[in-house]
């Protein structure tokens, strides 16, 4: 843990502390402003159900920003190193792969803790007056931990398989768009077999529809079981995908 803790502290000063660690904090800060622009910049008294509808979106808002920074990150994480040649040099430190691997991930998580924290204003303004606003953030951290966690290792772990970072940003936002496209689909594609089997396979879904089940429809913890076992299974997976990965890509053959 010591050794991944460290290689983790690395990347977070690589990914945060330059030029793109600032950008991403004002798109967040932009992006969250406009969605909850109609709660943050009228004097008239929204409805219970249109601000339950703002939380909703702003809340679901979060974790989607917080895979956009994994996806940019997690891209680079090794590949990019293998095209400037500089992993080489920590594979020759006496560093095990699976805390190499863990502290790549735990590197990127950073991205989404940042955007959790821009976010967390928005969310409590959001939600005041709300009964729901403490649980709707909660929530929000726990589901976009899983989600991003999961997103991350998975990129991370195709990041170690490639020789290069050569399509692998095409490759990340494939996979986004693939796990967004059920946000995207109308009431009636939603309620067909297609939708309801792409609600059920897609981590951003499961995250919206565990949100929508609290804050909209005030439905208790039992119900968002489901949902939480279901994101917290697509982190195991992509978990374990990343480091069979990194047995092979990080292995010095590649190199």
């Amino acid at each position: 843990m010591k050794d991944s803790l460290r290689i983790a502290t690395k990347e977070v000063r690589e990914n945060l502390y330059g030029v793109t660690g600032s950008l991403w904090a004002l798109f967040c800060a932009i992006a969250l402003a406009l969605t909850s622009s109609n709660l943050l910049l009228t004097d008239e008294r929204l409805s219970f159900s249109d601000q339950s509808e703002i939380l909703y979106t702003v809340t679901s808002l979060a974790p989607i920003l917080g895979l956009l920074a994994a996806g940019m990150l997690a891209t680079s994480s090794v590949a990019g190193k293998k095209g400037w040649a500089t992993l080489e040099s920590m594979l020759l430190l006496p560093t095990r792969r699976g805390t190499l691997l863990l502290g790549k991930v735990c590197g990127v998580m950073a991205a989404w803790l940042l955007t959790f924290v821009i976010s967390a204003p928005y969310i409590l303004v959001a939600g005041f007056g709300t009964s729901v606003p403490w649980a709707a953030l909660l929530y929000t951290f726990v589901l976009g931990d899983l989600c991003v966690a999961g997103f991350a290792a998975l990129i991370v772990g195709i990041s170690t398989l490639s020789r290069s970072g050569r399509g692998l940003k095409l490759i990340s936002s494939a996979i986004f768009t693939a796990m967004a496209a059920p946000t995207l689909l109308g009431a009636a594609s939603k309620e067909s077999w297609f939708g309801e089997a792409y609600n059920a396979l897609s981590p951003i879904a499961q995250a919206r529809l565990s949100l929508e089940s609290l804050i909209v429809d005030k439905e208790s913890l039992l119900v968002q079981l489901p949902h939480i076992g279901a994101l917290a299974a697509f982190a195991l997976i992509a978990g374990v995908f990343a480091t069979f990965a990194a047995r092979g890509g990080l292995a010095p053959r590649t190199l």
